[in-house]
């Protein structure tokens, strides 16, 4: 397979993945919970274990997403089952820190 071909195949999942580790990132190193949080929701409880789930998770996705690119080579439908059973795991996973740590 050549890289030009690659690209068109995995190119989505591949921006996906890069856009998902700059905010998992964000969120781990500078602790920029606004980037995530919308203006009007309330301030978090715990600030420290908020950002170090949030952005576990969101480089979690990022993860499902670079994996997803390279199962597109393999399989289609063995793709889009692996990232929607990350996205349904991450929502749940998601929705638990929130009720732990947020607002």
């Amino acid at each position: 397979m050549e890289g030009s071909s690659f690209l068109e195949i995995a190119g989505i999942p591949l921006l996906l993945a890069a856009v998902f580790a700059y905010y998992g990132v964000r969120v781990l190193v500078k602790k920029d919970i606004s980037a995530i949080r919308g203006k009007d929701k309330p301030p978090v409880k715990d600030e420290v274990m908020y950002t170090k789930w949030a952005g576990a998770l969101i480089l979690f996705l990022a993860f499902a997403a670079l994996g997803m690119a390279f199962l597109l080579c393999v399989n289609v439908y063995v793709a889009l089952i692996e990232f929607i059973a990350a996205a349904l795991l991450m929502g749940i996973l998601w929705r638990r820190m929130e009720r732990r740590y947020g607002g």
